[in-house]
């Protein structure tokens, strides 16, 4: 099997380990309190996970928008916006998991954890990679071809 096809093949198993968690929440509401009202929470849940995006989303903005008037870079802000896209994206896909985890990511502090898991991931991964992995090309350091 190639290198190239084991990230897809990741990806693929993720997509339906999510499917099959969201179908199992589903049915476990559903055995508790009845399929209707299971559909009716599940929906209820998610117009109201919008409302509260909305109101987070517009606090980062709000923030963003402070720290540029201070003159400053709004880093922080910005990665702030990109949990709580995530976190909408998963709010607004119906499914019970989803959707706690899209709130979950609406709680400043749980957004603050993750940012810095991933930040520091992603500061390991790039200091682990070579130099010579990345191939850059130096037009200035060749002369150009002489005709024959």
């Amino acid at each position: 099997m190639p290198a190239k096809a084991l990230p897809c093949i990741v990806f693929f198993v993720g997509v339906l380990a999510i499917i099959a968690a969201e179908v199992a929440a589903f049915v476990a509401v559903a055995e508790q309190v009845g399929f209707l009202w299971a559909l009716a929470l599940l929906i209820v849940v998610s117009v109201l996970g919008i409302f509260v995006v909305r109101h987070v989303g517009l606090g980062v903005l709000d923030q963003t928008r402070e720290r540029l008037i201070r003159g400053e870079m709004p880093t922080r802000e910005l990665l702030d916006g990109l949990v709580v896209l995530i976190g909408a994206a998963m709010i607004c896909v119906p499914g019970f998991v989803g959707d706690v985890l899209g709130l979950l990511l609406m709680i400043a502090p749980v957004r603050r954890l993750v940012i810095r898991v991933s930040g520091d991931r992603l500061a390991r991964r790039v200091q682990r990679s070579r130099i010579d992995r990345w191939r850059v090309i130096d037009v200035t350091s060749r002369p150009p071809p002489r005709d024959r």
